[in-house]
Formats: C-alpha cells, sequence, structure tokens
C-alpha cells in the first residue's frame, strides 16, 4: 500500500508502539510498504482505515510543505538582529540604515510568504 507508515497507523491508533504492536515494511525492490500486525490488544487496521489515513497524512504533508519551501528562502535572521542592533546605535546615519535594513529584511520575508502560501504545495 502506497505511501504506507508509521504516522499513517498512529493516526488509526495513536496508543499504538511501532515495534511492538506494529511494523511496516518493504521486501525487495519497488515493493509496496505492508503492514505487520503484532498484537492482539489493538484490532489490526482495515483497508478502509488505512486508505483513509493515508489520504489525511498526505494532505497534512502537501498542507505544511510551504514551511519548508519558506525556509529554504527566508533571508538569514542574523541579518535582522544587525538591523536591531544598528537601529538602537546613538549615530542617526548609522540607525537609519538599520531601519532601512530592517525593512529590506521585511519585504524580503514578505515576498517569501506571497511566493509560498500557506497550505499551498506548489
Amino acid at each position: 500500500m502506497q505511501h504506507l507508515d508509521h504516522n499513517v497507523i498512529l493516526r488509526i491508533h495513536p496508543q499504538a508502539v511501532q515495534n511492538v504492536d506494529f511494523y511496516v515494511r518493504i521486501v525487495g525492490e519497488n515493493a509496496q510498504p505492508e503492514l505487520v500486525w503484532l498484537t492482539d490488544s489493538l484490532p489490526e487496521p482495515t483497508p478502509d482505515e488505512l486508505q483513509a489515513a493515508i489520504a489525511t497524512e498526505l494532505a497534512e504533508r502537501q498542507a505544511r510543505a510551504y514551511i519548508a519551501r519558506r525556509a529554504a528562502e527566508y533571508p538569514p535572521m542574523q541579518d535582522y538582529i544587525d538591523a536591531q542592533v544598528k537601529k538602537a546605535s546613538s549615530d542617526p546615519a548609522v540607525r537609519e540604515a538599520g531601519l532601512a535594513q530592517e525593512a529590506a529584511y521585511i519585504s524580503a520575508c514578505a515576498a517569501i510568504k506571497t511566493k509560498y502560501p500557506k497550505g499551498e504545495s506548489k
């Protein structure tokens, strides 16, 4: 069953323990993941339960995909911290440079947020 992993099983049985109650294995090249159920204390998930949990897991992963894309393109946090230090300076020219640097940082972050909106997997 494609996309089957321990997270899918834990969606169905949150109290289950991997390698105690179940494990997911792949035998051979190009084989599909397979559930091995080890316990009688929990009912083994049905194929319908597994498909539903897989669909939910994939949808949530896609909804969170924007986070990694944004993180990879955000400017370094050090640039923001440097701007804050400059803004605290008693030298007006340095303070102005800090304000400009902060504005550029915020603008760059806003552009990344627009490029990768929340919940879109692009």
